[in-house]
């Protein structure tokens, strides 16, 4: 049950679901969590938090705080304290996590959906809901990173601008939590990818649901949602002027041939970067802006080349080939055996060495019951596999969405 409380009767063992602040205004990392020490406590009163609301099914109830003590072994859940991940067991995912991951990845496309529908006749307190998705997708990240980006690698062609804002949402904080950025950072950039389309609301949309490329017009009309996002977003006071900088800037690149203003170098946000690099990437893999979908292994050689020919920052596009692994989840790669495999899992210890589930044998037929097999810790006395090279699902015959369904 929750209750709002004065800060003066907060007390370490109870879990917290809410402040009279907004969580934007503060430097916490969550928005929900256990109070484990006093100095906690302090923080919240230094950053002038009167109230809070806990939730009394998940912590403690201010009758049932005298007598608990807690020492310096508890585990760390402060809001601000580094998360490590838990030690791989298995080939795969979690499976509960992965559940966790797909219903948070649910709730808030259908969230934004909602949100999109109502920039008809915008009001200031529809920004919440997107406020509220950040928040849900930020603490998705912290307890279930690897499942959370996952999902992003398990779906294909998707025009919905919803889905799109959220997974390039998710992979931007990712990106941003692989690269080092403070809790405020981390929300600045969440916000603007999951904003960072609206102006498309204003095309027509048989233009944003067209299949093959636009033409010199269309193109000149797509490239004017930058500066129409920012005409809907300044109906919002709250939003802050970084994350709106962002939208208007996602499509600029550090060599100048971007759009809409053609900036360069420096005068380009990091925190852009970060955003136009997942942006990119999702678009790529999903197949958005009227171009066909590509593997995930090429949408990322793609980028790295974009970046080595001056459009990205290297080291930030190094960071996303860090989370997602060389052969992202899904890729569709030719083993040293001639078998072929599709990439199920990616390891955060071993990048080059994910665990596969076999399609095809070395005479290219399909496997009647395909095996499951970690490259990472491999046996023996079965034969040695490693990956040879991305392969194009296309061109091999393969339905890959059929594929990408089943494979947890």
């Amino acid at each position: 049950m929750n209750k709002r409380i004065s800060i003066h009767d907060l007390r370490p063992g109870m879990f917290i679901t809410g402040m009279d602040r907004s969580w934007f205004k503060t430097p916490f990392l969550r928005h929900k969590w256990t109070i484990k020490r006093e100095d906690e406590i302090a923080l919240l009163r230094s950053y002038g938090i009167q109230e809070v609301q806990i939730d009394t099914e998940k912590g403690l109830d201010l009758a049932e705080v005298s007598g608990v003590q807690y020492t310096h072994e508890d585990q760390d859940l402060s809001p601000t304290a580094p998360l490590t991940s838990p030690p791989r067991v298995g080939p795969g995912p979690n499976l509960d996590d992965i559940e966790s991951a797909r219903l948070l990845r649910a709730e808030a496309i259908s969230t934004m959906e909602v949100f999109f529908r109502q920039m008809e006749a915008p009001l200031p307190e529809h920004l919440q809901e997107v406020r509220t998705v950040v928040s849900t997708l930020l603490d998705g990240i912290l307890e279930h990173q690897a499942a959370m980006v996952s999902l992003i690698q398990m779906r294909r062609f998707d025009p919905n601008l919803a889905s799109h804002g959220v997974d390039t949402g998710m992979l931007a904080m990712a990106i941003g939590q692989e690269h080092g950025c403070d809790p405020t950072q981390l929300k600045l950039v969440g916000l603007a990818a999951l904003l960072h389309d609206i102006g498309q609301l204003r095309l027509p949309l048989n233009m944003i649901r067209k299949v093959g490329r636009f033409t010199v017009q269309e193109q000149k009309l797509m490239q004017a949602h930058c500066e129409m996002g920012i005409a809907i977003l300044n109906q919002f006071p709250d939003i802050p002027d970084e994350s709106k900088r962002m939208v208007l800037e996602h499509h600029e690149r550090l060599d100048g041939s971007g759009y809409p203003r053609g900036l360069q170098g420096h005068q380009i946000l990091e925190l852009t970067q970060i955003l136009s690099i997942a942006d990119t990437y999702d678009a790529q893999i999903s197949g958005r802006c009227s171009l066909p979908p590509v593997p995930p292994a090429r949408a990322l050689s793609e980028l790295y080349r974009a970046a080595v020919n001056g459009q990205y920052h290297p080291y930030l596009v190094q960071r996303l080939i860090q989370l997602l692994g060389v052969y992202p989840i899904g890729s569709l790669v030719r083993l040293n055996t001639g078998e072929q495999a599709v990439v199920v899992w990616v390891h955060s210890h071993g990048r080059m060495t994910p665990t596969i589930k076999l399609l095809k044998d070395t005479l290219g037929q399909p496997y009647q019951e395909p095996e499951i097999i970690d490259l990472g810790a491999q046996g023996a006395t079965t034969p040695f596999r490693s990956i040879e090279t991305s392969l194009d699902p296309s061109q091999e015959g393969w339905d890959m969405s059929k594929i990408l369904e089943a494979l947890w």
